[in-house]
């Protein structure tokens, strides 16, 4: 199902780029991670909704991106 989840967050990415005529924050950003990303703010990499492997922290405190949370983090 996760794989799913996914492609449904990549086809929405290309949709919404393709309108707004802007490229995908993971195309601009986080070429090299290995999963799905999709913008949640103004298209900036403000704010984004990552699925992919384990360690997505370390990923992205290595992008400099040091404010990040696991699903479980924001259900609470």
């Amino acid at each position: 199902k996760i794989d799913d989840f996914n492609d449904l967050i990549e086809k929405h990415e290309s949709i919404i780029s393709s309108k707004i005529k802007k490229e995908t924050v993971k195309n601009t950003l986080f070429k090299d991670f290995n999963g799905s990303i999709k913008s949640l703010g103004a298209w900036g990499g403000d704010f984004v909704l990552a699925c992919g492997q384990n360690n997505l922290k370390n990923y992205f405190k290595n992008k400099g991106f040091g404010i990040s949370y696991s699903f479980n983090e924001i259900i609470k």
